[in-house]
């Protein structure tokens, strides 16, 4: 399992559109992708389940990936994130 952490913008969250675009790209990996914001965790391949997130107000939200292609599915899910948000770090 690996895990990387980014920090969105005070204004950014998991709103229907970026929701759509992350979990389209995580299903295309076999590992298991979830998102986590303090206590509340989502399946990243739902984006029903991104939607439920609290809004972030400039949170850390860690990226978590286990499986046989975690190394690339954290990578492109991060990077979807990076397309979708103003990240802060």
């Amino acid at each position: 399992m690996i895990t990387r952490s980014v920090t969105l913008d005070s204004n950014d969250f998991f709103h229907a559109r970026p929701a759509a675009k992350i979990a389209g790209t995580a299903s295309t990996y076999e590992s298991v992708i979830m998102v986590m914001l303090g206590t509340e965790i989502a399946d990243a391949k739902d984006p029903l389940s991104l939607m439920r997130l609290s809004h972030p107000k400039g949170s850390a939200v860690d990226i978590l990936a286990d499986g046989t292609d975690e190394q690339k599915a954290l990578a492109a899910v991060v990077e979807e994130i990076r397309k979708e948000f103003s990240l802060v770090s």
